[in-house]
């Protein structure tokens, strides 16, 4: 029996899960951390009601949520602080379903050049903090309706950058890694550097060592980790095990990214594409297999403190 024991330790540190027990104390804060939700999708088009975010947001001790499209006013006015109001979402599709790659790279398209005044003034008069989420590469991590891949430093994203820099927002970014995404992030948070680059699903298909390469070069990047684990591994149909945690906590290489780099990570759900009604079960994921496996004061940052400071929030 006890042989036994030891080969799924064993089996379970190669495979990179973490197989020590998380403190009680780690186990209980989990519970009723508040946490900040940084991408929580507001669809207009076939979305919940305003009042739906507001329930479920309470049940599940969200605090805060928003950071990526698509802004909606009924929603900010329901929410009120409790919204953190990103823009940019829906005319990116809107681009995207009419004109395909080439339309996303172009900064002239009509649909742009009317809603670089009207970002403006959404980020001038404080209803929006930003922009997210943008999808510049997705070929491989999303759903094949909307995957595309185009180079991240384009004058579209640069005419959104140049807004949010004047307005010290932020951009947040849908995208994979490789060669050509890391030269265009590294020039973008380098010549906007007012302008907070966030990461969505902490990028996918990338490692803890990309992330951290990243984080130790720009002080301006951060990213959140929505969408790495089992409930959307089953709603999307993907079988193989989560990339960052499990029922066993979170893996050892994405630990200790945490831990290096503990202001620069945060949390989110991402319902998306219909899956609202699993709202609750992502929140439940959250708090029982991945903030579990961190320590209470990195946990707090990781839950909402980062983004509290990062997007300059305040309590309801």
């Amino acid at each position: 029996m006890k042989s036994s024991y030891l080969l799924v330790l064993l089996a379970l540190a190669s495979s990179g899960v973490v197989v020590a027990q998380p403190s009680q104390q780690s186990i209980d804060l989990a519970k009723t951390v508040p946490i900040a939700d940084v991408h929580m999708h507001t669809y207009k088009r076939n979305g919940p009601q305003a009042k739906e975010f507001l329930e479920q947001m309470d049940v599940n001790g969200i605090v805060w949520g928003g950071a990526v499209g698509d802004y909606r006013e009924d929603v900010a006015q329901l929410l009120g602080k409790r919204y953190i109001p990103a823009v940019g979402q829906a005319e990116f599709m809107q681009v995207f379903f009419s004109q395909g790659e080439a339309g996303l790279i172009d900064e002239n398209h009509p649909v742009f050049v009317q809603f670089y005044e009207e970002a403006d003034r959404l980020l001038a008069e404080g209803k929006a903090k930003g922009f997210g989420e943008l999808h510049t590469d997705n070929h491989n991590s999303g759903p094949k309706n909307i995957q595309r891949h185009i180079r991240t430093d384009n004058r579209v994203m640069r005419r959104f950058y140049e807004i949010a820099s004047k307005h010290d927002g932020f951009v947040q970014i849908h995208s994979q890694l490789d060669d050509d995404f890391v030269g265009d992030v590294l020039r973008l948070t380098a010549d906007y550097p007012k302008v907070l680059t966030v990461l969505s699903h902490c990028l996918p298909l990338s490692r803890p060592s990309d992330l951290e390469n990243l984080f130790s070069q720009r002080p301006n990047l951060v990213c959140e980790l929505s969408a790495q684990g089992y409930v959307h591994n089953k709603l999307a149909g993907i079988k193989r095990l989560p990339r960052v945690h499990t029922e066993n906590g979170i893996k050892d290489g994405w630990k200790r990214l945490i831990e290096k780099f503990p202001d620069r990570v945060m949390v989110g759900t991402d319902a998306c594409c219909g899956w609202f009604g699993s709202y609750s079960d992502m929140v439940k994921e959250i708090r029982n297999n991945l903030l579990p496996s961190l320590e209470p004061e990195v946990m707090e940052k990781v839950a909402y403190k980062n983004a509290v400071r990062l997007f300059q929030l305040t309590p309801p």
